[in-house]
């Protein structure tokens, strides 16, 4: 029998153009409902779509709303710049302000996290896990490199930014700045890093 996402690869390709909306509308009432009240019928009529449209594209409303959080952002990438301090700062940035609405939908999301199991499984996978795994993996090279102690504690001092990041999403809705997020580097995380820029 085949697998959901094998039926909806040999069926009709999906249109990019409900695709936005379903996500557009899921963002709208995050802002202006919270998560509670961006039930999949609202969605629907938001997006003027069936919600079987929104169920071929995601199974259910963490993953709908999870997705709709990352398509405000920009996806972490692993940079090597040849410089410690760089490489920690061009990861970080992924914290970086992105717009009101961006904050304001994120906001809407984490401020849920405690009180929704499934919610807080979806989003830590795909919006928490993956730039904290980018900054993890920045200090390891370089901690290979033979920049960093080897006795350094990565993961607690890695967790450092994105857990400011996300304390002012939640207290604030709005991202750090990116002079918030140097500052961070400079002065928090490469002195406990022991460690120098080049």
């Amino acid at each position: 029998m085949p697998t959901p996402s094998a039926a909806v690869a040999a069926g009709r390709p999906r249109d990019p153009d409900v695709d936005r909306s379903i996500l557009t509308a899921t963002q709208d009432l995050l802002i202006e409902e919270g998560y509670a009240g961006t039930t999949i019928a609202a969605v629907a009529a938001r997006a003027h779509c069936g919600k079987s449209a929104i169920y071929r594209r995601w199974a259910t409303k963490a993953e709908l709303v999870v997705a709709a959080v990352l398509a405000t952002q920009v996806s972490p990438s692993l940079p090597d710049t040849g410089d410690l301090r760089e490489d920690l700062l061009a990861s970080a940035m992924h914290y970086s302000d992105s717009g009101d609405r961006a904050g304001s939908v994120l906001a809407s999301v984490l401020s849920e996290m405690g009180r929704d199991r499934e919610l807080y499984d979806a989003a830590y996978e795909k919006i928490g896990a993956p730039p904290t795994e980018t900054l993890i993996a920045v200090v390891e090279r370089w901690r290979d490199r033979g920049r960093v102690p080897r006795e350094t504690k990565v993961r607690l001092i890695a967790s450092v930014i994105p857990t400011a990041a996300f304390g002012s999403v939640v207290l604030r809705r709005r991202a750090l700045t990116a002079a918030q997020i140097t500052e961070l580097v400079d002065d928090i995380i490469l002195p406990a890093l022991a460690a120098r820029a080049s």
